[in-house]
Order: C-alpha cells, then structure tokens, then sequence
C-alpha cells in the first residue's frame, strides 16, 4: 500500500512515522516538499506520488493567532483539504478538532452533534470537513481534542518551561477536554489502515478520537508539574486556577471538549487509555528525550 503522509513532520505525522508499517510504501511530505499556504502545491506532490491512500496530518493548528491571520488558516484548514480531497486516491484520512463545537453540551459530544465553531480556527477545521464531505467516497475524518507529543510545541511543553521560569502561573479552569497524546492518534490511524490494506475497512465518516477521561486546562497544568517533579525537575511554580474571561484569550473556546468515542471503540475493537497515560509520558519523554513510545490501545468488545 503506498500512502502519501502530508504534515509528516509535525506531531501526529511524526508519531505516524514511528509506527507505520515497514512493509507499507511510505511517502512522507514535509512543508518543505508540499507547502499548504500555496495553492496547488498539495494536488501536485499528491499527483507526482499516486498513492493508494492520503494521510492528511498538516493543519494550521495556532489557535489565537488564527483571529487575525484567518487567511492563512482557511488556506491550510480547508482549501488544501479541497485539494487534497480531489486528488484522487482511493482513501483520505485527515483530522479535525473538538473546536467544532460550541462547548455548550452537558455531555460528550457525538459525531453527529450540531456543531458552531467560536473561533476562526475551528470555522477553518469545520470547513474542511465539509470539503471532505463533499468529495463523498472513501475518506475517514478523526476528531481529536487538546493533542501533544514530546519534541513540538504544545500545552505540556509550555508549562514545563513556563513552570522553570516563573514562580506562579494562572491557568483556565472553566474549560474541560481530555488531552490526548500524538502517540494515541497514530496507533488508531495505523489500525484503520491495516483494515484498509486488509480489505476491511471501517464505514466512511466522522470519528471521534480522543483519550479517556477529561481534565481542565488548570488540573492539566498541575499534572504537569507534579509528574515532572516526581521525575527529578525541580519546579518551584505554583499554579493557580482563573477563568477564560479573567485570562482574556483571544480565540473563544468551547468550555466542554469531551468527545464520546465509543463509534471508534467499537469500529477498531478498541479501548483508548487514559489521557493521564498519555500525558505521562508525554512529560518524561520530554524531560529526557530519549524515552520509548510505551502507549498502545487494548482490546476492547467489537
């Protein structure tokens, strides 16, 4: 099977990378071999490879930087996807975001819940999945929440440089979602493409794919530090919990992000872990930088 693995070098492309079948034809595309901010440049690297299967693991993911840059995200979100959804392979996979959703559900949220982005960012996401949508077919749209990996920029990297600098950070405690690790994502995508490659493969469609549990971005951010503290950092920071309207971000964001995965659980035959063991060694991995990548899914009913 030969898949073209666009975004590779960013943080599911990478976790992608570590994982993907040897004996699979991979061909991975960096910005620098298909950069999305030009247009046409997605459609050519894709029309040079041929592949059997697209996977779409570019996007523009700098939330607040989106309000004002809302071009550059709509060209990377959702006019690449175009692209990419013409071009014609026999499969697409690509990611969207909890950020489609207004947060204002009780619960978790289900793939075929109404969505209202608040933000640029996850209007760019959403239109990208309607461009999907339109191409019809074979393509799968996995929507993950709050994604990190040790070695890029995220939320758990922040506050570990954050937490060295500083002797107190405020961090938002009125929103919830459950982080979830690079390395989580990327074994469910090699799954699906396995039963692809198999000939078996799961329905076309809108998943949701996320870490068990869920979390607020201030106890997140204390489970940082404690975890980094428990092995050898030495963290003085004190964190302190403030609402998003005392933060004053720039993006509005859905104060609830979970996501109900039981529609992939059950496609793939899977339990996803917790987001705490993903988080986990997020953290030590990016303490030591030499860590192995322990995080697999189990076996679940289905």
């Amino acid at each position: 099977m030969r898949i073209a693995l666009v975004g590779s070098n960013g943080q599911v492309g990478s976790a992608l990378l570590a994982r993907l079948p040897s004996a699979w034809h991979i061909v991975p595309l960096a910005r620098q071999d298909a950069d999305l901010l030009v247009p046409g440049a997605a459609a050519a690297a894709i029309d040079r490879i041929r592949p059997d299967v697209i996977v779409n693991a570019a996007a523009w993911t700098a939330v607040d930087n989106a309000e004002t840059d809302a071009a550059r995200a709509h060209r990377v979100n959702s006019e690449a996807v175009r692209e990419l959804a013409a071009a014609g392979a026999d499969w697409l996979i690509s990611y969207s975001t909890d950020y489609v959703f207004d947060g204002r559900k009780a619960s978790a949220y289900r793939e075929n819940d109404a969505t209202a982005p608040l933000n640029i960012y996850g209007l760019s996401k959403l239109a990208g999945e309607l461009a999907i949508a339109e191409r019809g077919g074979n393509a799968v749209i996995f929507r993950t929440s709050w994604v990190h990996a040790p070695g890029h920029a995220n939320f758990i990297t922040t506050i570990l440089r954050l937490a060295a600098e500083r002797e107190c950070l405020r961090v938002v405690d009125d929103q919830i979602g459950a982080p979830t690790s690079a390395a989580i994502i990327a074994a469910a995508t090699v799954q699906t493409l396995k039963r692809i490659a198999e000939g078996r493969p799961i329905h076309a469609g809108i998943y949701h794919l996320a870490a068990s549990g869920a979390t607020s971005w201030y106890h997140y951010a204390e489970f940082i530090v404690q975890c980094a503290r428990e092995n050898g950092r030495i963290l003085p920071c004190v964190i302190r919990p403030i609402s998003a309207k005392q933060y004053g971000q720039v993006a509005l964001r859905p104060a609830n992000s979970r996501l109900d995965t039981t529609k992939l659980e059950t496609a793939l035959g899977c339990i996803f872990p917790s987001w705490q063991e993903g988080a986990r060694q997020t953290i030590i991995d990016s303490i030591n930088r030499d860590g192995q990548d322990s995080i697999r899914l189990r076996r679940g009913q289905g």
